[in-house]
């Protein structure tokens, strides 16, 4: 199974990053009738297949190399792509963004460093990636939501913030102390060959 492409969480992963191209129309469109619960519903879509295909890829045993790499480009492009549309209405939402952005960029980095040297091969998700996953689509799904119900405090939306900033924090420092690990571990070993 490690090998295989088409399995049914490498499929829910490209599913969906094509909820990606069908949110940020529809999020626009302001010609469509309830444009934002539409795009709410795509949202929620997405985070529900996204546990859904972590789910089946465990207890079916159907990870492969491929999902570990596809199933976190479709949380970080969608969670980018929403992020960045809703800072148009919600400017708020900047550091969140900017945090979200430098986080990814250094944990990309840090992935093809060590892919480049073979040190490793693609890491399944820590529990600290998975909880700034949690983190950033409730803080997400809150600021739509506030876009049809107005009623909603917006204080709740910059608390989910500072929390998804903090957890986003504390994820790149989980992964970044893995790198170090590894770097140093595989340095040692060279020194004794």
């Amino acid at each position: 199974m490690n090998n295989k492409i088409f399995t049914i969480p490498n499929i829910i992963s490209f599913f969906r990053i094509a909820l990606i191209i069908a949110f940020v129309p529809v999020y626009f469109a302001n010609n469509i009738k309830n444009n934002e619960m539409i795009a709410f519903g795509i949202i929620v879509l997405s985070g529900l297949s996204d546990v859904v295909d972590g789910f089946i890829a465990r207890h079916f045993n159907m990870v492969s190399e491929l999902g570990k790499i596809l199933d976190p480009i479709a949380d970080k492009l969608t969670q980018a792509a929403v992020l960045f549309c809703l800072l148009i209405n919600h400017k708020a939402l900047l550091p969140m963004f900017v945090v979200l952005f430098v986080k990814e960029l250094l944990t990309a980095i840090a992935a093809a460093y060590l892919l480049k040297n073979k040190f490793v091969k693609p890491m399944s998700a820590r529990w600290w990636g998975k909880l700034s996953t949690v983190a950033i689509y409730s803080t997400i799904i809150y600021v739509v939501l506030m876009e049809f119900i107005p009623v909603l405090p917006e204080i709740v939306s910059t608390i989910l913030m500072v929390i998804s900033i903090a957890c986003m924090i504390l994820s790149m420092l989980g992964y970044m102390q893995i790198v170090l690990k590894t770097t140093t571990k595989n340095a040692q070993e060279e020194t004794k060959e």
